[in-house]
């Protein structure tokens, strides 16, 4: 007999711990780094390595936009040992992004570029649009330091779509911000404008605050080139109080940097070092080379217009030092970057020939669906009217072989039923259509439980349900429905011939989820036989009837709400199954 134990819900915890420090990121990096270190905390307490590593890396993503570049990469770099050595391509590519990020914010692009490419081609595996988007938008950045206008803007552009595609307009606000600045080196003013004020109102309306900063920065190197210089003033003050409030190291340098541009233009010499030398102590502090140069050939501009050549002539010559030290450095680099470069195009055009194949087998696949939804609700109709016929037989049929024979009809018709019900539910895991409602548990548990009556073992097992009565959960009636219906089915089925058995099912809600738990004590799952139960047509056990797609459809329908389904079983001691749904994927919205 298996429940579920406090290790596992502590375990919960610390990925939920995980999803709020991530969610947070935008608005409060303190408090994501202290959820992260109390999910490192749990993860460290019951010896769990997997979920250490999720938060190293997490650790790490926050450490790299505040600036602490060494620790972030010393996180990240734990992170990518274990899901190297697990081989967990979806965490080697987070690992690979964190730690790209410190590379190319640290001006070592050439390593930042080919962390990024390994990272696009895994994404893009994953069909993974949201993570595509961000690594999209970090290569249009290389791009822009190499020079390569044309690069980035197609690389930005790409990632706008790709932040489409996982239907997250931050996303393509985050490429409009640099978009924008390109638009201003080009002269074209008004595009730069119209197009960082589309990434001030996604970021208004989604209260994204750290890149509410980042856009108001955009807008306010416009409004310096278009000499709106108070409207520019304004901007860049409320960016430099954000980024500040944030602890982001980065955002900070760049505000200060383009206050001093400003002040400069307003002929305010004065205030414009004021703000360029903190500028150039913080991104030495950090070691942010590109704002280092900036901030010098800033200030060189400022000495020479207060007619102070000495100090003009040494922040030049600094400049000029440290420019040609960059250059130098990365010349052979940029030539490595851009050899990185030609197998972009290569994953970008192997990625358009799988995305056309892609294309043709879902349509394949809609027709096949198409096709034995038909079938299959052609067929319900002489089903139903057989499962009747049988009725009225045992009413007016008193011999019992006859009996016999017709009780031996029934359970192939119902085996049949069973079949068609199975490919009905199938087809309906690929229905885009949504009808959402509030999902009644106990009803629909009840309804559930008693589409079963008809089985052999039904009379012999105790039913127990535990439903938290204040639950308030709207979904896909049909899909969760599903999710119920295969769980018992598959306890019923498996139910031991040789103890009391009973079925117990358990539905809770939590501040973020639904949990629904059901455990039985029937004949289990031998531990050759786990690894393989949610695949289509697996079959562990040829004494039980069926056709070995009632686990396959349950994880299907688990996966369409977003949801996770787990499982403990011990051979003839029983099973317990744990689906959660996410409230987010379950909410109406506004209820109407």
């Amino acid at each position: 007999m298996n429940v579920e134990t406090g290790h596992d819900i502590t375990l919960m915890e610390g990925y939920d711990l995980l999803k709020t420090a991530y969610s947070k990121r935008v608005n409060d990096l303190d408090a994501s780094v202290g959820l992260t270190k109390q999910a490192i905390a749990i993860a460290e307490k019951t010896d769990n390595r997997e979920l250490k590593a999720h938060a190293k890396n997490h650790l790490g993503l926050f450490y790299m936009i505040v600036g602490k570049f060494d620790e972030a990469k010393e996180c990240a770099n734990e992170a990518l040992i274990y899901f190297e050595t697990n081989e967990n391509l979806k965490g080697i590519a987070d690992a690979k992004y964190t730690i790209a990020g410190v590379y190319y914010k640290t001006d070592d692009y050439h390593l930042g570029l080919e962390y990024l490419l390994d990272c696009l081609n895994i994404y893009r595996k994953f069909n993974d649009h949201f993570n595509e988007a961000r690594v999209l938008k970090s290569m249009g950045t290389i791009y822009e330091y190499f020079g390569d206008q044309e690069n980035a803007i197609r690389a930005y552009l790409r990632s706008i779509e790709a932040g489409r595609l996982a239907n997250d307009p931050n996303l393509e606000s985050n490429a409009y911000n640099p978009l924008s600045g390109i638009y201003v080196k080009r002269g074209m003013h008004d595009l730069a404008l119209t197009t960082i004020e589309k990434s001030i109102a996604i970021k208004e309306q989604s209260k994204d605050i750290r890149g509410l900063a980042f856009a108001l920065y955009g807008r306010g190197k416009v409004y310096i080139k278009t000499g709106k210089f108070e409207r520019a003033k304004a901007d860049l003050d409320k960016s430099l109080s954000i980024q500040r409030e944030m602890g982001d190291k980065l955002g900070v340098t760049m505000a200060l940097n383009k206050l001093g541009v400003l002040y400069c233009e307003l002929k305010n010499y004065s205030e414009a070092k004021t703000y360029l030398l903190e500028c150039l102590d913080l991104a030495e502090k950090f070691k942010i080379r590109f704002i280092i140069y900036k901030a010098l050939y800033n200030l060189h501009l400022v000495s020479r217009n207060e007619n102070n050549d000495r100090q003009a002539l040494h922040y030049l010559e600094r400049y000029i030092r440290i420019k040609e030290s960059i250059i130098n450095t990365h010349t052979h680099n940029v030539i490595k970057s851009y050899e990185a470069i030609s197998k972009v195009k290569a994953l970008e055009h192997e990625a358009e020939v799988q995305r056309s194949k892609t294309e043709i087998i879902e349509r394949k696949n809609a027709e096949l669906d198409s096709f034995f939804y038909r079938v299959s609700h052609d067929l319900k109709g002489p089903i139903s009217s057989l499962i009747g016929l049988h009725n009225l037989v045992k009413i007016d049929i008193k011999d019992e072989q006859a009996q016999h024979y017709f009780q031996m009809y029934q359970s192939q018709i119902m085996r049949i039923n069973t079949i068609v019900m199975e490919l009905i539910n199938l087809t309906r895991m690929n229905n885009p259509a949504m009808n959402v409602i509030r999902i009644d548990f106990d009803l629909l548990l009840q309804e559930c439980i008693n589409a079963y009556e008809y089985l052999p073992q039904f009379s012999k097992i105790r039913f127990i349900k535990e439903i938290d009565p204040h639950i308030e959960f709207y979904s896909e009636w049909a899909i969760v429905n599903t999710i119920l219906q295969n769980l018992i089915e598959n306890a019923i089925k498996y139910s031991s011939p040789d103890r009391e058995s009973f079925v117990r099912i358990a539905v809770n809600e939590t501040n973020t989820c639904i949990k629904i738990e059901v455990e039985d004590n029937g004949i289990g799952i031998s531990p050759d036989y786990q690894a393989k139960i949610f695949d289509m047509f697996f079959r562990a056990n040829d004494r039980v009837d069926g056709t070995g797609l009632g686990l396959y459809i349950l994880r299907r329908a688990v996966e369409r709400l977003q949801g996770q389904v787990t499982f403990k079983s011990e051979a003839h001691s029983g099973s317990t199954f744990f689906v959660t749904l996410p409230l987010k994927a379950g909410k109406k919205q506004q209820h109407d």
